[in-house]
């Protein structure tokens, strides 16, 4: 691949499919651990996440990188040992394919990177806007005037969650309660709800906004913010994304029920505060910031906290989420191998069309390689056949070749110093050299990894047994 705009269309052809699949094995898991502790869940979909982001990348290999799958094995045979049924140690050099290339025109590939890369840019400035944001909540924020029940709530909290006390400030534009900071994190209480007197309404609150410190859900979900830029286009990220905040929020929520009252007294609590805000039209804390209160999470979180006391036992549970993890992870590298690549049509070079035809290599009079070059467009494509070979480690000629059936695609040629570089699906490549009429020489290009490793293997005979147009 050769230019950003390839590489960009090929991430995002990747990622059009990678991402539903990680969703939709994730939501299946996600489910097994329903009677498990939200935190098991969070950080599934949080590995969710990584795993959309990441797996795009494999279809970015350069297509002149060989894989190390076209090597076989590193070893050699003597002229003695040729039979490749019985020799275990006989160089091997099997052609399979591997991912999917596409050509897409190059109108079309230079449309979609611009689209791409313009909604990630647009994304990355509403990020900041919303860090700006928060910047400007924390200015207009105050110290308060601590009542003294506010004081022994808030040093309760510190105490039964083993935490340094943090800032609390008190805000007058009436959204809700909210954490945010990374070194120094900052609890947001608005004065209504501390006007309101109720100790059970600001414990609540206090508890769930310190579990956020405790956890540090501030830093983290910035982290995750920009993680999902580069797949933010996509619904099923936006799903992901999601359900890290829902888990999370969950997990906070567990927390504070844990240390600071019973669920159902928690539960009580929180939907006495949402009931609060939406008959007062109250909004939710802007920008980035940890809130309380989604009124789209607000039933699933009373569910949960009501279900705690049905929960499966922290074995079976950390033994789940182990398993779910596990399977997922297998899944991702499995579609990992399915990698889409997406090139673009080069412009035809007159000196390619004395490579076009179909172009054979004999072993001992019996063929074992054939390839096919034709006009595609602007430039060549074709096949290449299977085989298996053995090589005399001191001579670099073919000591013994096995024919196999199918044949790879050609992803790609490039001519240069009147050499024709031809790349498989697999990434095998191999240079052709016309020597004569209908004549020419193929080696094998041994990536640089294995040049000490593989023997050196002389350059095959082709004869050119039928032209191309």
């Amino acid at each position: 691949m050769n230019s950003i705009d390839e590489i960009v269309v090929t991430y995002v052809t990747n990622c059009i499919w990678m991402t539903c699949m990680v969703a939709l094995v994730t939501t299946v898991f996600s489910r097994t651990l329903r009677n498990a502790p939200s935190s098991y869940r969070h950080t599934l979909w949080v590995v969710a996440l990584l795993f959309a982001v990441l797996l795009p990348l494999g279809g970015l290999q350069q297509n002149n990188q060989p894989r190390l799958g076209s090597i076989r094995a590193a070893t050699v045979t003597s002229p003695a040992e040729t039979s490749i049924g019985k020799n275990p140690w006989a160089v091997w050099l099997r052609f399979h394919p591997r991912g999917k290339p596409v050509t897409f025109g190059a109108l079309g590939v230079k449309i979609v990177s611009l689209l791409y890369l313009g909604f990630v840019l647009f994304r990355g400035i509403r990020l900041y806007h919303g860090w700006r944001a928060l910047k400007t909540v924390l200015q207009n924020s105050r110290e308060p005037q601590i009542t003294t029940t506010v004081r022994t709530l808030a040093e309760q909290g510190y105490s039964r969650l083993k935490m340094k006390p943090v800032r609390i400030l008190l805000s007058d534009d009436g959204k809700g309660p909210a954490t945010l900071g990374i070194r120094n994190p900052i609890v947001i209480l608005p004065d209504w709800l501390v006007a309101d007197g109720s100790k059970e309404k600001v414990s609540s609150v206090l508890g769930h906004e310190l579990a956020h410190i405790r956890r540090h859900d501030f830093f983290l979900n910035l982290v995750y913010e920009i993680c999902l830029l580069p797949i933010s286009f996509h619904p099923a990220a936006a799903l992901i994304k999601t359900r890290i905040d829902q888990t999370r929020e969950l997990a906070g929520d567990e927390i504070a029920a844990e240390h600071l009252s019973t669920p159902a007294q928690y539960a009580h609590s929180i939907l006495s505060i949402a009931e609060s805000m939406a008959a007062n039209q109250l909004a939710m804390a802007a920008g980035y910031a940890l809130g309380l209160f989604d009124p789209n999470t607000m039933e699933d979180r009373v569910m949960n906290l009501l279900a705690i006391a049905n929960r499966t036992s922290k074995i079976w549970a950390r033994t789940s989420a182990i398993g779910a993890a596990a399977v997922l992870t297998a899944a991702c590298l499995g579609a990992a191998g399915f990698a889409i690549q997406v090139n673009q049509p080069h412009k035809m070079n007159s000196d390619l069309q004395m490579f076009v035809g179909t172009w054979e290599a004999k072993f001992k009079g019996k063929v074992f390689q054939t390839i096919k070059l034709t006009k595609d467009h602007e430039t060549l494509s074709g096949t290449v056949s299977h085989g298996n070979i053995g090589v005399d480690p001191k001579t670099g000629e073919l000591s013994d070749v096995e024919v196999l059936d199918g044949k790879d695609a050609i992803v790609d040629t490039k001519l240069k110093n009147r050499k024709l570089l031809i790349t498989e699906a697999d990434a095998t490549q191999f240079e052709m050299k016309i020597t004569g009429t209908d004549q020419a020489e193929l080696q094998i290009v041994i990536p640089p990894e294995y040049v000490d490793k593989v023997p050196a293997v002389k350059p095959w005979k082709l004869t050119r047994v039928k032209s191309g147009d």
